[in-house]
Protein backbone atom coordinates (compact mmCIF):
# COMPACT_ATOMS: atom_id res chain seq x y z
CA UNK A 1 0.00 0.00 0.00
CA UNK A 2 1.16 3.33 -1.10
CA UNK A 3 1.76 6.09 1.81
CA UNK A 4 -0.49 8.71 2.61
CA UNK A 5 0.50 11.75 0.72
CA UNK A 6 0.03 15.42 1.47
CA UNK A 7 1.25 18.23 -0.84
CA UNK A 8 3.31 21.29 0.17
CA UNK A 9 2.79 24.11 -1.72
CA UNK A 10 5.82 26.24 -1.61
CA UNK A 11 5.71 29.94 -2.81
CA UNK A 12 6.58 33.50 -2.24
CA UNK A 13 5.75 35.88 -5.31
CA UNK A 14 3.30 35.49 -8.51
CA UNK A 15 0.34 35.44 -7.07
CA UNK A 16 -1.61 35.32 -10.28
CA UNK A 17 0.27 31.98 -11.49
CA UNK A 18 0.10 30.52 -7.73
CA UNK A 19 -3.71 30.32 -7.65
CA UNK A 20 -3.99 28.58 -11.26
CA UNK A 21 -1.40 26.55 -9.75
CA UNK A 22 -3.29 25.29 -6.33
CA UNK A 23 -6.73 25.40 -8.52
CA UNK A 24 -5.17 22.96 -10.15
CA UNK A 25 -3.41 20.92 -8.03
CA UNK A 26 -6.60 21.12 -5.83
CA UNK A 27 -8.84 19.70 -8.67
CA UNK A 28 -6.18 16.78 -9.51
CA UNK A 29 -5.74 16.07 -5.75
CA UNK A 30 -9.19 16.36 -4.38
CA UNK A 31 -9.13 14.22 -1.51
CA UNK A 32 -4.93 15.46 -0.62
CA UNK A 33 -3.95 17.96 2.27
CA UNK A 34 -2.75 20.56 0.15
CA UNK A 35 -0.63 22.76 2.92
CA UNK A 36 0.94 26.46 2.21
CA UNK A 37 4.10 27.48 2.64
CA UNK A 38 4.63 30.98 2.02
CA UNK A 39 8.22 32.27 1.98
CA UNK A 40 7.85 35.60 0.58
CA UNK A 41 7.90 39.30 2.47
CA UNK A 42 6.05 38.90 5.49
CA UNK A 43 3.46 41.82 4.23
CA UNK A 44 2.64 40.47 1.40
CA UNK A 45 1.25 37.07 3.14
CA UNK A 46 -2.09 38.33 3.76
CA UNK A 47 -3.22 38.81 -0.05
CA UNK A 48 -1.75 35.48 -1.15
CA UNK A 49 -3.63 33.99 2.31
CA UNK A 50 -6.96 35.21 1.05
CA UNK A 51 -6.10 34.35 -3.04
CA UNK A 52 -5.47 31.39 -1.85
CA UNK A 53 -7.33 30.19 1.06
CA UNK A 54 -10.40 28.46 -1.69
CA UNK A 55 -8.36 25.79 -2.37
CA UNK A 56 -5.59 24.79 0.46
CA UNK A 57 -6.43 23.26 3.61
CA UNK A 58 -3.95 25.51 5.46
CA UNK A 59 -1.45 28.15 4.79
CA UNK A 60 1.73 29.28 6.85
CA UNK A 61 4.23 31.91 6.81
CA UNK A 62 7.83 31.32 7.58
CA UNK A 63 8.69 34.54 9.99
CA UNK A 64 12.27 33.97 10.78
CA UNK A 65 15.22 36.99 9.81
CA UNK A 66 16.20 35.09 6.29
CA UNK A 67 16.61 37.29 3.40
CA UNK A 68 15.82 35.83 0.10
CA UNK A 69 19.16 34.82 -0.38
CA UNK A 70 18.84 32.70 2.72
CA UNK A 71 15.95 31.25 2.10
CA UNK A 72 16.67 30.12 -1.59
CA UNK A 73 20.11 28.24 -0.06
CA UNK A 74 18.04 26.72 2.98
CA UNK A 75 15.25 25.94 1.96
CA UNK A 76 14.89 22.92 3.51
CA UNK A 77 15.44 24.81 6.29
CA UNK A 78 12.07 26.69 6.07
CA UNK A 79 9.87 23.24 5.24
CA UNK A 80 11.90 22.17 9.20
CA UNK A 81 10.47 24.99 10.57
CA UNK A 82 7.20 24.58 9.08
CA UNK A 83 7.09 20.88 9.70
CA UNK A 84 7.46 21.42 13.76
CA UNK A 85 5.37 24.76 13.57
CA UNK A 86 2.28 23.60 12.27
CA UNK A 87 3.23 20.61 9.41
CA UNK A 88 3.10 17.45 11.62
CA UNK A 89 -0.60 18.34 13.25
CA UNK A 90 -1.83 16.91 9.72
CA UNK A 91 -2.36 13.47 8.72
CA UNK A 92 0.30 12.17 6.03
CA UNK A 93 3.11 9.66 5.74
CA UNK A 94 4.78 11.62 2.99
CA UNK A 95 4.78 15.14 1.78
CA UNK A 96 5.25 15.94 -2.02
CA UNK A 97 7.14 19.37 -2.18
CA UNK A 98 5.27 21.57 -4.92
CA UNK A 99 7.12 25.06 -5.79
CA UNK A 100 4.45 27.39 -7.31
CA UNK A 101 6.67 26.96 -10.93
CA UNK A 102 5.94 23.91 -10.76
CA UNK A 103 2.84 22.01 -13.33
CA UNK A 104 1.67 19.11 -12.33
CA UNK A 105 -0.81 17.76 -15.10
CA UNK A 106 -1.84 14.21 -12.91
CA UNK A 107 -2.93 13.31 -9.72
CA UNK A 108 -0.21 13.05 -7.32
CA UNK A 109 -0.52 9.99 -5.44
CA UNK A 110 -0.55 8.21 -9.30
CA UNK A 111 2.68 9.71 -9.81
CA UNK A 112 3.97 8.98 -6.71
CA UNK A 113 2.55 5.51 -6.60
CA UNK A 114 6.18 3.54 -6.91
CA UNK A 115 6.85 5.12 -3.56
CA UNK A 116 6.90 2.79 -0.75
CA UNK A 117 6.57 3.49 3.10
CA UNK A 118 9.84 6.01 4.47
CA UNK A 119 11.09 6.03 1.06
CA UNK A 120 11.97 9.79 -0.27
CA UNK A 121 12.09 10.79 -3.85
CA UNK A 122 14.30 12.87 -4.97
CA UNK A 123 14.95 14.33 -8.45
CA UNK A 124 17.76 13.38 -10.76
CA UNK A 125 19.58 11.52 -7.97
CA UNK A 126 22.76 10.31 -8.52
CA UNK A 127 26.49 9.45 -6.81
CA UNK A 128 28.19 12.67 -6.11
CA UNK A 129 31.60 11.38 -7.49
CA UNK A 130 30.30 11.11 -10.64
CA UNK A 131 29.28 15.13 -10.64
CA UNK A 132 31.65 16.33 -7.84
CA UNK A 133 33.50 18.39 -9.92
CA UNK A 134 30.82 19.94 -12.10
CA UNK A 135 28.44 20.58 -9.55
CA UNK A 136 28.43 24.13 -8.47
CA UNK A 137 28.21 23.17 -4.80
CA UNK A 138 31.07 20.73 -4.43
CA UNK A 139 33.17 21.86 -7.22
CA UNK A 140 36.41 23.10 -6.73
CA UNK A 141 37.75 26.86 -6.90
CA UNK A 142 34.08 28.01 -6.10
CA UNK A 143 32.71 30.24 -3.37
CA UNK A 144 30.89 27.65 -1.84
CA UNK A 145 33.48 24.62 -2.04
CA UNK A 146 34.55 25.39 1.56
CA UNK A 147 30.85 24.63 2.70
CA UNK A 148 30.92 21.45 1.28
CA UNK A 149 34.40 20.54 2.77
CA UNK A 150 33.04 21.92 6.21
CA UNK A 151 30.34 19.75 5.57
CA UNK A 152 31.92 16.51 5.30
CA UNK A 153 34.62 17.07 8.08
CA UNK A 154 31.16 17.49 10.27
CA UNK A 155 29.79 14.30 9.13
CA UNK A 156 33.40 12.53 10.00
CA UNK A 157 33.17 13.92 13.68
CA UNK A 158 29.40 13.31 14.25
CA UNK A 159 29.07 10.35 12.75
CA UNK A 160 32.51 8.01 12.56
CA UNK A 161 35.54 8.21 10.43
CA UNK A 162 33.84 5.61 7.77
CA UNK A 163 33.35 6.77 5.03
CA UNK A 164 30.27 6.64 2.90
CA UNK A 165 28.79 7.29 -0.91
CA UNK A 166 27.13 10.80 -1.34
CA UNK A 167 24.32 12.04 -3.25
CA UNK A 168 23.45 14.59 -5.12
CA UNK A 169 19.38 15.66 -6.18
CA UNK A 170 18.03 18.84 -7.56
CA UNK A 171 15.60 20.22 -5.32
CA UNK A 172 12.88 21.66 -6.81
CA UNK A 173 10.72 19.30 -5.97
CA UNK A 174 10.66 16.31 -3.88
CA UNK A 175 9.14 13.49 -1.65
CA UNK A 176 9.47 13.80 2.15
CA UNK A 177 8.72 11.22 4.55
CA UNK A 178 7.46 11.89 8.16
CA UNK A 179 9.89 9.99 9.22
CA UNK A 180 12.56 11.77 8.15
CA UNK A 181 11.78 14.75 8.30
CA UNK A 182 10.96 14.42 12.17
CA UNK A 183 14.83 13.59 12.77
CA UNK A 184 16.43 16.01 9.74
CA UNK A 185 14.59 19.03 11.35
CA UNK A 186 15.74 18.65 15.03
CA UNK A 187 19.30 18.37 13.20
CA UNK A 188 22.60 20.74 15.08
CA UNK A 189 24.02 22.77 13.23
CA UNK A 190 21.21 23.14 10.77
CA UNK A 191 22.98 25.53 8.17
CA UNK A 192 26.25 23.56 7.29
CA UNK A 193 25.99 22.40 3.62
CA UNK A 194 23.96 22.64 0.63
CA UNK A 195 20.20 20.64 0.42
CA UNK A 196 21.07 19.31 -2.56
CA UNK A 197 23.99 16.87 -1.19
CA UNK A 198 23.15 17.16 2.34
CA UNK A 199 19.26 15.89 2.00
CA UNK A 200 20.56 12.31 0.75
CA UNK A 201 23.15 12.22 2.79
CA UNK A 202 21.16 12.80 6.27
CA UNK A 203 18.70 10.08 4.60
CA UNK A 204 21.51 7.60 4.47
CA UNK A 205 22.51 8.28 7.48
CA UNK A 206 18.61 7.84 8.99
CA UNK A 207 18.23 4.62 6.98
CA UNK A 208 15.95 5.53 4.95
CA UNK A 209 15.82 4.74 1.09
CA UNK A 210 15.80 7.47 -1.64
CA UNK A 211 15.25 6.86 -4.89
CA UNK A 212 14.58 8.89 -8.65
CA UNK A 213 11.59 7.77 -10.60
CA UNK A 214 11.75 6.92 -14.32
CA UNK A 215 8.85 8.64 -14.89
CA UNK A 216 10.07 11.88 -13.58
CA UNK A 217 13.13 12.41 -16.10
CA UNK A 218 15.16 15.29 -14.74
CA UNK A 219 17.99 16.88 -16.77
CA UNK A 220 21.16 17.30 -15.11
CA UNK A 221 23.20 20.22 -16.91
CA UNK A 222 20.55 21.20 -19.18
CA UNK A 223 21.06 17.21 -20.61
CA UNK A 224 17.67 15.53 -19.68
CA UNK A 225 18.34 11.54 -19.68
CA UNK A 226 18.87 9.51 -23.25
CA UNK A 227 15.52 9.76 -25.29
CA UNK A 228 13.61 12.06 -22.91
CA UNK A 229 12.81 15.70 -23.49
CA UNK A 230 13.93 18.28 -21.06
CA UNK A 231 11.06 18.20 -18.62
CA UNK A 232 12.26 18.46 -15.28
CA UNK A 233 15.52 21.36 -14.72
CA UNK A 234 16.69 23.50 -12.62
CA UNK A 235 17.52 25.73 -15.87
CA UNK A 236 15.59 29.54 -15.73
CA UNK A 237 14.20 28.72 -19.23
CA UNK A 238 10.74 27.56 -18.77
CA UNK A 239 9.72 24.24 -20.52
CA UNK A 240 8.28 25.38 -23.75
CA UNK A 241 4.44 25.38 -24.61
CA UNK A 242 5.19 22.88 -27.46
CA UNK A 243 6.78 20.25 -25.37
CA UNK A 244 3.93 20.50 -22.41
CA UNK A 245 2.15 19.25 -25.22
CA UNK A 246 4.20 16.87 -26.77
CA UNK A 247 4.14 15.06 -23.66
CA UNK A 248 0.83 14.89 -23.08
CA UNK A 249 -0.23 13.48 -26.38
CA UNK A 250 2.18 11.14 -26.11
CA UNK A 251 1.11 8.30 -24.23
CA UNK A 252 3.20 7.67 -20.90
CA UNK A 253 4.46 10.88 -21.68
CA UNK A 254 5.70 13.51 -18.66
CA UNK A 255 2.79 14.68 -16.79
CA UNK A 256 5.16 17.15 -14.26
CA UNK A 257 7.50 20.23 -15.92
CA UNK A 258 9.53 22.43 -13.99
CA UNK A 259 9.95 25.37 -14.88
CA UNK A 260 6.43 26.81 -15.60
CA UNK A 261 6.04 30.41 -14.59
CA UNK A 262 3.62 31.35 -16.36
CA UNK A 263 -0.34 30.76 -16.07
CA UNK A 264 -1.85 27.34 -17.14
CA UNK A 265 -5.48 26.67 -17.82
CA UNK A 266 -6.64 25.10 -14.73
CA UNK A 267 -9.86 23.00 -15.63
CA UNK A 268 -10.95 20.13 -17.93
CA UNK A 269 -12.09 22.12 -20.36
CA UNK A 270 -9.74 24.72 -20.60
CA UNK A 271 -6.48 21.84 -20.17
CA UNK A 272 -8.42 20.08 -23.56
CA UNK A 273 -8.51 23.49 -25.16
CA UNK A 274 -5.48 24.46 -24.77
CA UNK A 275 -3.59 21.34 -26.10
CA UNK A 276 -5.48 21.44 -28.81
CA UNK A 277 -4.29 24.90 -30.08
CA UNK A 278 -0.69 23.53 -29.31
CA UNK A 279 -1.46 20.96 -31.60
CA UNK A 280 -2.47 22.84 -34.08
CA UNK A 281 0.59 24.66 -33.85
CA UNK A 282 3.07 22.11 -33.60
CA UNK A 283 0.87 20.34 -37.02
CA UNK A 284 1.43 24.09 -38.78
CA UNK A 285 4.84 24.59 -38.09
CA UNK A 286 5.52 20.74 -39.65
CA UNK A 287 3.86 21.59 -42.43
CA UNK A 288 5.38 24.72 -43.36
CA UNK A 289 9.15 23.05 -42.91
CA UNK A 290 7.72 20.20 -45.24
CA UNK A 291 6.34 23.36 -47.69
CA UNK A 292 8.44 25.93 -47.63
CA UNK A 293 11.30 24.58 -49.16
CA UNK A 294 9.89 22.90 -51.79
CA UNK A 295 8.31 26.55 -52.90
CA UNK A 296 11.84 27.95 -52.32
CA UNK A 297 13.19 24.98 -55.29
CA UNK A 298 10.38 25.68 -57.55
CA UNK A 299 11.60 29.33 -57.57
CA UNK A 300 14.92 28.51 -58.20
CA UNK A 301 14.28 26.63 -60.46
CA UNK A 302 12.37 29.38 -62.82
CA UNK A 303 15.23 31.81 -62.20
CA UNK A 304 17.42 32.68 -64.86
Amino acid sequence: MSPRFAILFWYYKSPGVCIDRVRLLRRLNPDLPILGLYGGRIDDFPRFERALAPWLDDNWAYRGNGDAEWKWRHGDQMINHWFLDRGQEFAWDTLIVMQWDMLLLEPADRLFAGLRHDELYLPGLRALDEIESRFWWTKPGTEVHGDFLAFKAWLGEQHGSKAFPLYACQFFTAALPRSFLQRYSLLPRPELGFLEYKIPAYAKLFGNPMRDLANLPTAWFGTPPPGKRRTLTTAKADIPPSTIAAECLTPGGARMFHPVTTRFPSSRLGIAAWLGRQATFVLARSLRQHLVPGRLSRGKARSP
